[in-house]
């Protein structure tokens, strides 16, 4: 059965406490999500520039792409409009979660 996210947020709570030993679980969370304020302010800051990318070694990396816009013809009208250019932040998974994503038959 599935996890909840706040079952999520309470596990890797729970890992962050053991690994940097603090002494309350409070604190994990805190940190958590500030850790992850910072990654969102960092993609929001460099969203208009194409290509960027924020590499987390062994975990994945965050790449901001812009697809340019398209010229659509509408339906029955037949005018033509352009659809605005499109920003997009792609997640590739690194190391063992690449590996485990890749499902052995």
């Amino acid at each position: 059965m599935a996890k909840s996210s706040k079952e999520g947020r309470e596990e890797l709570a729970l890992r962050i406490q053991a690994a940097l030993n603090l002494a309350t679980k409070k604190e994990a969370a805190y940190l958590a999500n500030v850790l992850v304020s910072c990654l969102e302010d960092t993609l929001v800051q460099h969203l208009a520039e194409g290509g960027f990318c924020l590499k987390l070694n062994g975990f994945g990396k965050f790449v901001v792409r812009h697809s340019p816009p398209i010229r659509r013809r509408i339906g029955f009208s037949g005018e033509m409009c352009d659809l605005p250019l499109r920003r997009t932040v792609k997640f590739t998974g690194l190391g063992k979660l690449r590996e485990l994503e890749r499902a052995k038959d």
